[in-house]
């Protein structure tokens, strides 16, 4: 199985479960400061990453990858094939879950993670500096000057309220991000469905590419 697939398989299990109905799944998402990307992110009640090590995957990455996830995360869970399991088992620090998944995509729980503190300066870094203003605002507080010294002022706030926060911006976040992409499908359908024959093309122009905006 691949990444994507392997993903799908840990969506379907947690859906089963109570913690799953009314949690929002983020898929590739990246943190500190897009120096990582977690496999899946789930928000609900908390904050857990899951980090995917399909067969053809290698183990190189994972002790920093799961280093910056503790920081970030309550939960950490690594999701691997099962030729990685013992590779996982001596990588991973005792609060890190690791489950193992076969095949046909059937996930055995092989150890359950433990939750960890997470940083209000960790918990701040969710937040784009419109959310940080936002929080500053919606707390009475100054919102001028440049994203240091908006995280320095929000820092003095209690840590369950930025927590609080964090976690409902990552859900609406995802809400916008979902219906643009309905939003684009719908457009995609009816220009699929749409019986406007194309224009005759008779001699090959040099369009120009448009680039690709690159993350930071």
């Amino acid at each position: 199985m691949n990444e994507v697939e392997i993903r799908k398989a840990i969506i379907e299990k947690i859906l089963r479960t109570k913690y799953g109905q009314r949690a929002t799944f983020l898929p590739e998402m990246f943190i500190d400061s897009f120096s990582r990307r977690a496999d899946l992110v789930v928000a609900n009640g908390n904050l857990a990453a899951f980090e995917i090590k399909s067969r053809r995957d290698n183990l190189d990455r994972l002790s920093g990858q799961i280093e910056t996830y503790r920081r970030h995360f309550e939960y950490a869970t690594v999701v691997c094939a099962k030729n990685h399991l013992a590779g996982v088992e001596a990588i991973v620090p005792d609060d890190v879950g690791i489950w193992t998944v076969n095949d046909k995509g059937a996930i055995t729980v092989v150890r359950r993670p433990r939750k960890v503190e997470t940083s209000k300066v960790d918990w701040l870094s969710f937040l784009p500096v419109d959310e940080l203003r936002q929080l500053l605002r919606a707390n009475s507080l100054p919102t001028s000057g440049l994203r240091s010294t908006l995280i320095g002022r929000a820092s003095d706030l209690p840590i369950k309220r930025i927590r609080r926060y964090a976690i409902d911006y990552l859900k609406r976040r995802h809400l916008r991000v979902q219906k643009i992409i309905e939003k684009r499908g719908a457009q995609n359908q009816l220009m699929a469905t749409s019986r406007i024959e194309p224009p005759t093309i008779t001699e090959n122009p040099i369009v120009p590419a448009i680039p690709r905006k690159k993350a930071n």
